[in-house]
């Protein structure tokens, strides 16, 4: 049933799981020597809230 729900949200298109960035932990602690184009985490501005060292991507940012 777990599935199914899931499925359903996708078709939806309001799951956004697909659309969280893991944020650098380095950067957080103000320690990341990577620019942000070559670091795979996510570098967010102090206005972004963080989740569980997530943040939500938006859609059109990364089309």
């Amino acid at each position: 049933m777990a599935a199914m729900v899931n499925m359903t949200n996708l078709l939806n298109g309001k799951d956004s799981r697909w659309l969280q960035l893991e944020v650098c932990r380095e950067y957080q602690r103000n320690k990341c020597s990577r620019p942000d184009t070559e670091c795979k985490f996510a570098h967010p501005p102090a206005n972004v809230e963080v989740q569980n060292g997530r943040v939500t991507a938006c859609y059109d940012s990364i089309k």
